[in-house]
């Protein structure tokens, strides 16, 4: 049975009609109402910190320091005295108030001899000598601060866990006056006269751990003082006098090795 022409496209335009009422259903049953639309400010508020809170790093310490006493056994070279040859020997006795900060007292002592550069000097001038003194000793009360902490592989072995830092502190540097007569010619019958000054320190430490217990230690000293240097009229069977010639900066540095040992 054949469908005329007219009955065709009206059939067709029904079903046409038919599709786009069904589309538009659809489109509105998954449509969001716009009361069911995200809450951005509630998600940013449940998910998200506020904007100006701080945040810290929290380190996983294999050898934590707070709370800890330590000693440490030390020696090494002074290397920046023109005139004097010097090694230092020491002990630092100090505790850690927390991971950053502690406070520590060193005392350094030092066989200082004058070198090669003043013996020399004193041949080829008959005796004379140059204005210097030797310092023999340092006692030192600092505040350590200890930022860097890191771990770091070595050789492909072990892991090397070590801290560095800074020490600032105050104390007493004991100095030796060499006796020296007003024409320069220096006098070994005499003793040298020993005297002390305030000094202010400045230091770099590093310390390499073994294990909880035990660790390497390096550090770089630098002490700020004012020495004296005095100019002596020594005569046969006189008594001896002297006078005041200048007062000097003195910046000792000194560099040294040793073990430190810690407390449980």
């Amino acid at each position: 049975m054949k469908i005329r022409k007219p009955q065709y496209a009206k059939t067709l335009i029904i079903v046409l009609l038919i599709n786009l009422i069904a589309h538009f259903a659809y489109s509105q049953t998954t449509t969001p109402a716009s009361n069911d639309q995200v809450d951005l400010k509630k998600l940013e508020d449940k998910y998200w910190a506020a904007k100006d809170d701080d945040y810290g790093v929290i380190q996983n310490r294999t050898f934590s320091k707070t709370g800890k006493l330590y000693l440490s056994a030390v020696y090494g070279p002074l290397i920046n005295d023109p005139f004097a040859k010097a090694k230092a020997t020491g002990a630092m006795l100090g505790y850690f108030i927390n991971e950053d900060f502690g406070v520590e007292f060193s005392y350094l002592t030092y066989g200082s001899t004058q070198n090669d550069t003043v013996t020399s000097y004193e041949t080829q001038f008959g005796g004379a000598k140059p204005d210097f003194n030797l310092v023999k000793a340092s006692k030192t009360l600092s505040l350590t601060y200890t930022p860097f902490y890191a771990k770091m592989a070595f050789m492909n072995i072990g892991i090397l866990y070590f801290d560095m830092g800074f020490t600032l502190g105050l104390g007493q540097s004991d100095y030796e006056i060499q006796k020296v007569n007003k024409d320069g010619v220096g006098n070994k019958s005499q003793a040298n006269e020993m005297q002390s000054a305030t000094s202010y320190e400045i230091g770099f430490v590093q310390q390499l751990f073994i294990n909880r217990n035990v660790a390497f230690r390096l550090d770089i000293k630098n002490s700020f003082y004012q020495q004296n240097s005095k100019q002596y009229e020594i005569g046969i069977g006189a008594p001896e006098s002297s006078r005041l010639t200048n007062s000097k900066s003195a910046n000792d540095t000194t560099i040294t090795l040793g073990l430190t040992l810690f407390t449980n």
